[in-house]
């Protein structure tokens, strides 16, 4: 989220906006992936865990959350692609002079938010699972 805000807070397209987003978006993605692997990782190890404890015998408000938990997933996975081929190309971009950069950051401050939005609310997804 602070990548986006930081993003918007820059004059689109600007040199000091190509800047930031030369250098911080490739390590933002790298946490994001790693992030999304031990989410997933983690994830399966929660459910497998809930279901010994339960004996496998979950409530079918339980079995929609997760549903919409893990499209969550896959929708945030999408983005993260997304971001990652946005950067690319800002770094082709950034190779041959005279190019406007103002729509590819603009797609990579975009890509990021929807990770943000989608992120949060499969946060509160999960809180409202725990109850469940």
């Amino acid at each position: 989220m602070a990548f986006v805000i930081a993003g918007l807070a820059l004059a689109a397209g600007s040199e000091e906006q190509r800047n930031f987003a030369l250098r911080a978006a490739p390590k933002i993605d790298g946490f994001n992936l790693a992030a999304a692997i031990v989410l997933l990782l983690t994830g399966a190890v929660n459910l497998a865990l809930a279901g010994l404890i339960r004996n496998f015998q979950f409530s079918p408000e339980f079995g929609l959350i997760l549903g919409a938990k893990v499209i969550l997933f896959i929708g945030m996975s999408i983005a993260l692609g997304w971001a990652l081929r946005t950067a690319a190309s800002l770094r082709d971009s950034a190779d041959a002079c005279g190019n406007s950069f103002a729509g590819v950051t603009t797609r990579m401050i975009q890509a990021h938010g929807a990770i943000a939005m989608m992120g949060g609310l499969a946060l509160l997804l999960g809180l409202w699972l725990m109850g469940s």
